[in-house]
């Protein structure tokens, strides 16, 4: 099993992983190409989405990522596993904003407990209708889970996976290929029999795995992740 780069989130931890996340880029500018270089194609007059990649501890003070589980009688991905997030709105200033409003209405999450430590570029929706844009924040609150209060129409629960878990090969379900891409992304299993972290959730997660694992080698990272 691979270790994780990443094994605190004090500022040394969180240094690294703003580092890495600017480490290919050129003027310290967010990525504008994801790791494989992929041009995905957006729709005419695609609107904006933003979600929140957290990254946060648990009781233990184990570093980790915050998910969701959606409510199962949503009509669009019900019962899914995902980040928060959403579309954004007319009074937001940033997509930083929107990830962060989206957060604080689905999860009640505090904004002001987010450090924002950087993006990935925007990777579109099914369809193409939406540029969704990936932002990556920290928060040391203790125990993150306990801290949530959520909004039960949309979330069913909040959950927290160990970086850790994702560099076990055992929690690797399938690695699929990815829309039309051709790349295999992994499918990720979650502390829940059956519900898998898959799709555009899954895409996201993986590029910024390989993107913290090592600042010099993109291509290493992700075959070393899979």
């Amino acid at each position: 099993m691979t270790t994780p780069p990443l094994t605190a989130l004090d500022d040394a931890g969180l240094d690294l992983v703003r580092r890495r996340l600017l480490a290919n880029n050129n003027n310290n500018a967010p990525a504008k190409d994801n790791i494989y270089n992929s041009k995905f194609a957006f729709a005419a007059g695609a609107g904006e989405a933003a979600v929140l990649l957290l990254l946060c501890q648990n009781e233990h003070q184990q570093p980790g990522i915050l998910f969701e589980e959606r409510h199962r009688q949503l009509s669009s991905h019900g019962g899914e596993a995902c980040f928060a997030g959403g579309k954004a709105d007319t009074g937001d200033l940033t997509l930083v904003h929107t990830a962060l409003r989206e957060a604080h209405e689905e999860l009640g999450l505090d904004p002001g407990s987010v450090s924002v430590l950087g993006r990935l570029p925007p990777v579109p929706n099914k369809t193409g209708s939406l540029r969704v844009h990936p932002i990556i924040g920290a928060t040391t609150c203790p125990d993150i889970i306990r801290s949530l209060t959520l909004n039960r129409d949309e979330v069913h629960r909040a959950f927290f996976l160990p970086l850790e878990h994702f560099y076990d090969p055992r929690n690797v379900a399938a690695t699929p290929v990815f829309r039309n891409t051709g790349l295999r992304i992994p499918v990720y299993s979650s502390d829940k029999r059956g519900l898998r972290i898959w799709g555009l959730t899954a895409f996201i997660l993986h590029e910024f795995l390989c993107r913290i694992n090592d600042n010099n080698s993109n291509d290493n990272n992700s075959k070393q992740l899979q």
